[in-house]
């Protein structure tokens, strides 16, 4: 893992083009990281997967946002419940200095916001006296600091922020550009975690794919082409469409230059392979991308990052940098 803290972010103009382009340290930066934390994961209704991990009253969806630990519980009305976790750092009085260099770690304490998530949890593995029970959800779960939720479609969304915007425009406007994903039934879905190595501001601009830009003005939500067969609702969820049926990826970085990427595919059975080749294909771009512009790491020349940015990667960068100087 590689981190720089000791410079600051600085934009370069490219004469003659319009935009700009983050510095290195954008991609690869603890400080550029903790930024975001502050300006993008906290403050923006960001998809943590779909109703459909969590089907029984009781399971708990677990989702690292940013640096803090959350869940979302499936109610028995049917519900969603969203919380903080109760054991914030696991088993630790301080967060250990290895846990504050950028990277999830592998820990028995997957409730901890600086350790890796674990797949959703059924509701009988969350009996009293279970570790996950005093991880999660502790003897008082109503509790806990609540953390708003909202459903679209098969898709399921939280916001740490609970004086945020309302989700109704952002459901509005989802509805409206991808006419594919207005019947999706949240009935089936597949499932499964792909790894890249690669920042996830890269990973969503390799996902996109875009030729071009599509931009909605009331959310941050932006098109690759003209039919919405692929969209990125900003920050983490990338949205692909084929005849053969829907994709969902929520992106989440789980170190500085890495991103998991839990995707759902929706649609017949015989889908599944042909998103397989298409994401591979794209993940596998996204990290060249990152090698380039760390050029074999901090002593690593590298490559200017705006000449790795297409139109997706600079509408990317137009939406990160509003949001950080926001702050």
């Amino acid at each position: 893992m590689e981190c720089m803290t000791e410079h600051p972010v600085h934009l370069h103009r490219r004469p003659g083009r319009a935009g700009e382009a983050f510095d290195v340290a954008a991609f690869r930066g603890l400080d550029f990281a903790r930024a975001e934390d502050d300006a993008i994961w906290t403050r923006e209704w960001v998809c943590v997967g779909s109703p459909l991990d969590i089907p029984a009253a009781g399971d708990l969806l677990p989702f690292t946002v940013g640096d803090h630990a959350i869940h979302v519980q499936r109610l028995p009305d049917g519900g969603f419940a969203g919380r903080f976790n109760k054991a914030q750092h696991g088993g630790c009085r301080v967060v250990p200095l290895q846990c504050q260099q950028g990277a999830k770690t592998p820990c028995s304490f997957t409730s901890c916001g600086h350790s890796l998530d674990r797949p959703a949890i059924a509701a009988g593995e969350l009996g009293e006296g279970t570790p996950e029970m005093y991880q999660y959800l502790g003897l008082r779960p109503e509790r806990l600091l609540p953390v708003r939720t909202a459903t679209w479609g098969p898709l399921l969304f939280v916001s740490l922020d609970p004086h945020g915007a309302s989700f109704d425009p952002t459901a509005r406007a989802l509805t409206t550009a991808l006419p594919a994903w207005r019947g999706e039934a949240a009935d089936r879905h597949r499932i499964r975690w792909m790894n890249c190595d690669a920042n996830w501001k890269l990973v969503a601009q390799h996902l996109l794919a875009a030729s071009a830009t599509c931009a909605s003005g009331e959310v941050a939500l932006c098109r690759g082409d003209a039919e919405g067969r692929a969209a990125l609702l900003f920050p983490n969820l990338v949205l692909l469409s084929s005849p053969l049926g829907t994709c969902a990826v929520v992106l989440q970085p789980v170190s500085l230059t890495r991103t998991r990427c839990r995707v759902a595919q929706f649609g017949p059975d015989d889908s599944p392979l042909a998103w397989e080749t298409l994401l591979h294909t794209r993940l596998a771009a996204a990290a060249q991308a990152q090698s380039a512009i760390e050029g074999g790491g901090i002593g690593g020349r590298g490559c200017d990052p705006a000449g790795q940015l297409d139109a997706g990667g600079r509408w990317i960068e137009t939406q990160v940098m509003a949001r950080i100087a926001a702050r």
